[in-house]
């Protein structure tokens, strides 16, 4: 019987339009109350995941940034994989070099070097425009847009941010350049050691710590928590998810929307984000614990 369930966000419990439905809520409120543990396990960083799953009545653990934090419910930092500090600079280097636009996740929360306009424009004219090729019916309310400006940090320069020693979790960024991105990719693989570039989809790369991955967090999760594996359920759609639903003896399920690498790994499948796929999954746990 499933004792613990872990989720992706992004592609599995969030829809095209990024919400998570009712039916979704439902369904992990109803397994939290009969018992069953709930990890959410997503690519982003706490701050944007919590406001998500508060909104839909949700509390839970969180394993954040793809693997580079464990918080729990309580917003309380458990474990993390920080880039080491002498790395950040020759990084940032090729990353101006590149003329690419990026984003800091760190313990200060979202980081910017450069002006509120400055990143509206890479938001309307490169992230949302590359997010629109992966998925012609994403959408982002205004509401969503002006939230996410108001909850980001800005900086004049790099020094001006590392002046206040925070501890960077991961850095990202998109583009509809593909060209761009890999030679970028490229170049940091070649002159950054002790990082990964998770390239889960073309138009974005995300850098974190080398150990920073979705699968070694959930087993040290799991370890801490004394959790069987036999007993515990994973479900995701993107290649980021890969490390934890390859683990063994698990449950693992895979969106109908998820790429095909994660498909032919899962030992099962369900319905795509727009068709409420991860609901159903719940539900069907659900009826095992009546």
């Amino acid at each position: 019987m499933i004792k613990f369930i872990v989720s992706d966000l992004d592609g599995t419990l969030l829809d095209s339009r990024q919400q998570l439905t009712k039916r979704t809520a439902l369904a992990i409120q109803k397994l939290q109350k009969k018992g069953v543990r709930f990890l959410l396990n997503t690519e982003r960083e706490y701050f944007d995941a919590k406001h998500l799953i508060k909104q839909a009545g949700i509390e839970c653990d969180m394993i954040c940034s793809g693997g580079a934090c464990i918080v729990d419910q309580k917003g309380q930092n458990q474990r993390a994989s920080y880039i080491p500090q002498d790395q950040i600079a020759p990084m940032l280097r090729l990353f101006g070099k590149h003329r690419t636009f990026y984003e800091i996740y760190s313990t200060k929360g979202r980081c910017i070097l450069g002006t509120k306009k400055a990143y509206e424009t890479y938001l309307t004219t490169e992230v949302i425009p590359s997010l629109l090729l992966q998925d012609k019916n994403f959408s982002l309310t205004q509401k969503a847009f002006d939230q996410r400006i108001n909850e980001t940090l800005f900086y004049d320069s790099a020094n001006a941010l590392l002046k206040e020693n925070p501890k960077i979790l991961k850095i990202t960024t998109s583009s509809n350049d593909t060209w761009k991105l890999e030679n970028l990719k490229r170049e940091i693989q070649e002159q950054v050691h002790q990082l990964v570039v998770s390239d889960d989809s073309i138009y974005r790369l995300e850098i974190t710590a080398i150990e920073a991955l979705k699968g070694v967090a959930l087993k040290e999760y799991m370890e801490d928590h004394n959790l069987s594996l036999k007993h515990t359920l994973v479900i995701g759609d993107g290649e980021n998810d890969y490390s934890m639903l390859a683990l063994p003896y698990i449950y693992s399920v895979a969106m109908e929307n998820a790429t095909p690498l994660i498909q032919n790994i899962c030992e099962y499948q369900t319905k795509s984000n727009d068709e409420n796929g991860a609901a159903l999954v719940f539900e069907n746990i659900l009826h095992q614990h009546t």
